[in-house]
């Protein structure tokens, strides 16, 4: 049964969030309790760390999918169902997809390798919000079979509304695990390229600094929604001294709109 229901979540979040980055900070916006159905689309730009990455895979669309009941959510990459949902506290559990890895053809200094795929977590978060400021400790581990990687994750953000506009800006930390950062930024013997520069590398777990801003815009009464905003993730050592990497920090950035249903 156990099986059959992680397989299920995990076909469910994929039709929903294949081609979307985690942005789960991102996403979880200021609204006024529940949220109705929000569909919508947008561009997402992402700037991995891999040695001349193609300008040609930095920029991707995706889907938009916004929801928020009183037990059960889905935002932007993830969705959950949550146990506790009383002012200030929020308990639940939550499927997350990780819109990481590569094709072996996206930097030449990746020819040769087997592609890295995206995963899906499952995990959970403890958020405490008792008006404008809140943190939030999440921990999720890869269910896929891809990465087998864990994240855990603790975050500080604050958000408001002024006018016709929101935001939310938010900074914490993000602990990633052997498994994670060896399967996004290793090199297998049997991968190794001297001719590329291509050495062996083992990575070890790694903790990260990552800073966001999101903002949108919606009128009163309007059922359309716009949005936009960004992430910075610092990475460390870990990446960086992977051969395959040329850089230590990553840019992630969006711009979407989305349609309402309901009231």
């Amino acid at each position: 049964m156990r099986s059959y229901l992680t397989s299920a979540m995990i076909a469910l979040a994929l039709t929903f969030t294949a081609p979307i980055v985690s942005a789960d900070d991102e996403f979880s916006v200021p609204s006024a309790g529940k949220r109705p159905l929000t569909l919508g689309a947008g561009a997402i730009y992402r700037d991995k760390v891999y040695r001349g990455y193609d300008d040609d895979e930095k920029i991707s669309p995706f889907p938009l999918v916004l929801f928020e009941g009183e037990r059960f959510f889905v935002r932007g990459s993830n969705l959950g169902w949550k146990f506790v949902n009383t002012n200030p506290w929020e308990v639940a559990i939550k499927g997350e997809f990780w819109g990481d890895g590569y094709d072996s053809d996206d930097a030449n200094i990746l020819e040769g390798m087997d592609d890295r795929d995206p995963s899906f977590a499952l995990g959970g978060h403890v958020t405490w919000q008792p008006q404008k400021f809140g943190i939030t400790v999440d921990a999720a581990t890869d269910v896929s079979s891809a990465s087998d990687g864990t994240q855990v994750k603790g975050t500080a953000f604050y958000g408001n509304r002024v006018g016709n506009w929101f935001y939310r800006g938010s900074a914490g930390l993000v602990w990633n695990n052997e498994d994670y950062i060896d399967y996004y930024f290793g090199v297998e013997n049997d991968e190794v390229d001297l001719t590329l520069g291509r050495t062996a590398y083992e990575g070890d777990d790694e903790t990260w600094v990552r800073a966001g801003l999101f903002l949108g815009y919606q009128r009163p009464g309007s059922k359309w929604m716009f949005i936009g905003g960004g992430r910075y993730d610092f990475m460390g050592d870990e990446v960086d001294d992977s051969p395959i990497t040329s850089d230590d920090r990553m840019f992630t950035g969006f711009l979407g709109f989305g349609y309402s249903f309901g009231k």
